[in-house]
């Protein structure tokens, strides 16, 4: 199997957490991706583009030793559940499930509105767009404030929900510290404040094997376009056959 991903272990991959829990990590290559590469100066775009096997030229993007390509990280995480060889991360049909893909579409949504401000960002903050930041935050707040009171009840488990919440999270908190723009909001926003239950658990949570295997440490293998396009080739390849 092969993961085109961003590698960047500043914040934790739900996909890396659940590939590692379910036993596949060693079975994956992982292949380095850049979607805004040609936002360094160099117009590199084309070269780190994997629209030949997903039209929408995202991250991350799996594909199967047979060529089948599956996109959009909640598809992965259950394909990659379906084929765990060791604990499964998505519960029976009932309750428990119903609640952890619930924790999960919040935090992914969490996530994809962070990634929305740091887009605005991108920008010189006067051509920031103010209704983004105003339409976002009150939908966070109240996202963090509901997951730390589900905290507070208590887990006796760890499944797709909270692999998704250590992504949104994680995230939320790395674009707070490293981003010299400061949010036209919230500039010094600290997700734990207040959160006293929803931050234990973070800090319980994020020592687990699945987290520690890539958070904070750095991507070590071949990062060059000519590697993404080969690796690109090997999939095209494989559908051919």
């Amino acid at each position: 199997m092969k993961l085109f991903y961003s590698p960047f272990h500043t914040f934790i991959h739900k996909v890396l957490v659940t590939a590692h829990e379910c036993g596949l990590w060693d079975e994956i290559d992982f292949v380095a991706t850049f979607p805004f590469k040609n936002l360094d100066g160099e117009d590199q775009g084309e070269a780190y583009s994997i629209a030949a096997i997903n039209p929408l030229s995202k991250v991350p993007t799996m594909a199967t030793d047979e060529g089948q390509v599956i996109y959009g990280s909640q598809a992965i995480c259950e394909f990659l559940d379906s084929q765990s060889k060791a604990r499964r991360m998505y519960p029976e049909p009932g309750p428990a499930r119903w609640d952890a893909v619930t924790r999960l579409a919040l935090s992914d949504t969490i996530f994809e509105g962070t990634v929305q401000m740091v887009a605005e960002q991108w920008q010189e903050p006067g051509q920031w767009n103010m209704f983004v930041f105003e339409r976002l935050w009150p939908k966070f707040i109240r996202g963090l404030d509901w997951l730390d009171s589900e905290a507070a009840k208590g887990w006796d488990t760890f499944d797709v929900g909270h692999a998704a919440m250590l992504h949104a999270i994680s995230y939320l908190g790395f674009r707070a510290e490293f981003y010299e723009a400061k949010d036209p909001i919230y500039p010094n926003f600290d997700w734990r404040e207040g959160r006293p239950a929803l931050s234990d658990w973070y800090d319980e949570a994020v020592q687990r094997p699945s987290v520690q295997s890539h958070y904070n440490k750095d991507f070590t293998s071949d990062t060059s376009a000519a590697r993404l396009q080969a690796a690109v080739q090997e999939v095209l390849a494989a559908q051919k056959a």
